[in-house]
């Protein structure tokens, strides 16, 4: 090897090394575009072509100039089409996208269904009944550019009623109820009205499907449970009834409720210091009916008790006839006249009796 040879191959290394710091800086540019493609589960199109618009929600000016790119075509007379984003993906690929400019997201693959474009009918003097389709109408209309199943009518129904945002939501359904739920809002027409409360927990839906204005069989009833996602303070590990809880036995989660009126804490700066008042296990939902403050003053401890009135502030000792923490009320004996009070936990080893105590028990304060 000669001796300039290393030099020689630094002088070819720096480039490369250059080369690849600007492709990464491109890309980290081409990311904060933040133009975002949202694949959906399910689709409609009158075929035979398939265009993006149709199988995804295109969010940012970069991401809608491929809105009319073909990445389908149905068979002759079929009437489904199943889709892989990957197939989308190459399709964009080869009209020359930068798919680093775009944040994907959705799902791995779309069904699309076939809706057949119908002749308009000519205007009849009679009156015709209106179709019965709830979702045909207002904000919930259902097009071809939002594409739904019978699933995602009863999760907007939810949503709408509750008064909660979709994505705050979990809704779970049963196996059995899967095939009617898969089918499509586009392709047919379906009606949803729930038959009971909606609010958290399970709810029940009457599902209707109809072919232009007549019903389409018998209707369905459709059972859901409805959850919220909420963040709130769980346990990391066992805390055994007793036991003070630190900050490292707690942290913040995602987790699911099914009672609007359920108590959670959001904060873990709540429970820190505090005493768990039941067993706690791991993964589980801390709220402040599981949690008290500590034992202040203990059953039988000797307590500094404090008078107050009116100007005046008289202090002797008593004995605790209960255990209690900061803020509850025990009942202390005088330690000199063997009388009985209630009084307020303050601090560690130190109550406080009030006007109404002195009132009770005019003798209570004059011995020292």
């Amino acid at each position: 090897m000669r001796h300039d040879e290393p030099a020689t191959m630094m002088h070819l290394i720096k480039p490369l090394l250059l080369l690849l710091c600007v492709l990464a800086l491109l890309l980290i540019v081409d990311r904060a575009w933040g133009d975002g493609i949202r694949i959906y589960d399910v689709a409609g199109s009158d075929g035979p072509d398939v265009v993006l618009s149709q199988v995804a929600e295109l969010d940012g000016e970069y991401a809608n100039q491929f809105a009319n790119l073909v990445v389908g075509r149905f068979d002759k007379d079929s009437g489904k089409l199943e889709l892989q984003t990957s197939a989308i993906l190459e399709a964009m690929q080869g009209e020359g996208a930068r798919l680093g400019m775009i944040d994907f997201s959705g799902f791995t693959k779309c069904v699309v269904h076939r809706t057949f474009n119908q002749p308009q009918r000519v205007a009849s003097s009679k009156t015709e009944p209106a179709a019965a389709n709830f979702h045909q109408k207002g904000d919930n209309a259902v097009t071809l550019h939002s594409p739904t199943t019978v699933r995602t009518l009863i999760e907007k129904r939810v949503a709408t009623e509750i008064g909660l945002g979709q994505a705050s939501l979990s809704i779970e359904f049963s196996d059995r109820d899967m095939t009617l739920l898969e089918q499509s809002a586009v392709a047919g027409r379906y009606e949803v009205q729930p038959t009971s409360p909606m609010t958290l927990g399970k709810v029940t839906f009457q599902v209707q499907g109809y072919e232009g204005t007549r019903k389409q069989g018998e209707s369905a009833t459709v059972t859901a449970l409805v959850q919220q996602r909420v963040i709130a303070v769980i346990a990391n590990d066992v805390i055994p009834r007793g036991e003070i809880i630190t900050r490292r036995r707690v942290r913040l989660a995602e987790v699911l409720i099914d009672n609007i009126a359920q108590a959670y804490l959001q904060e873990t700066a709540l429970v820190n210091g505090q005493v768990a008042s039941t067993t706690i296990r791991p993964g589980e939902l801390v709220t402040s009916a599981k949690v008290k403050l500590p034992v202040a003053v203990k059953r039988r401890e000797r307590v500094s008790v404090e008078l107050k009135s009116p100007g005046v502030k008289i202090t002797f000792n008593g004995v605790a006839q209960d255990e209690g923490a900061v803020g509850e009320t025990i009942e202390v004996e005088n330690a000199l006249t063997r009388e009985r009070f209630s009084a307020v936990v303050v601090a560690r080893g130190k109550v406080v009796a009030g006007e109404r105590i002195q009132e009770d028990k005019p003798e209570s304060g004059a011995q020292r």
